[in-house]
């Protein structure tokens, strides 16, 4: 698996194991290996890409119960997608 993947993968990892108040973000990388996150809205991942000068743009979006990760870095693109899982249970007690 490649380096780009694996990292893809793993911001899904996180953002699928988050509280849920997640809101679309866009995860710059840069040539250092630096990372930038901004808002994402009204931009393209090449677009980031070429305004930031990052090797890589990963965009983490909600909907719903599902996260996904697009990710862009010149040469490859990958779309991950998955359920997320409740870390919060509601705890119901009857009372009589």
């Amino acid at each position: 698996m490649s380096a780009f993947l694996q990292q893809a993968g793993d911001i899904l990892e996180i953002a699928a194991n988050g509280d849920g108040s997640l809101q679309d973000i866009a995860i710059l990388i840069d040539r250092q290996g630096g990372m930038r996150m901004l808002d994402p809205s009204g931009w393209s991942l090449p677009a980031l890409s070429a305004e930031f000068g990052a090797t890589a743009v990963y965009k983490v979006e909600r909907r719903g119960t599902a996260v996904r990760v697009e990710g862009w870095d010149g040469s490859q693109r990958c779309l991950v997608q998955r359920n997320s899982q409740p870390t919060n249970f509601l705890q119901l007690t009857c009372v009589r």
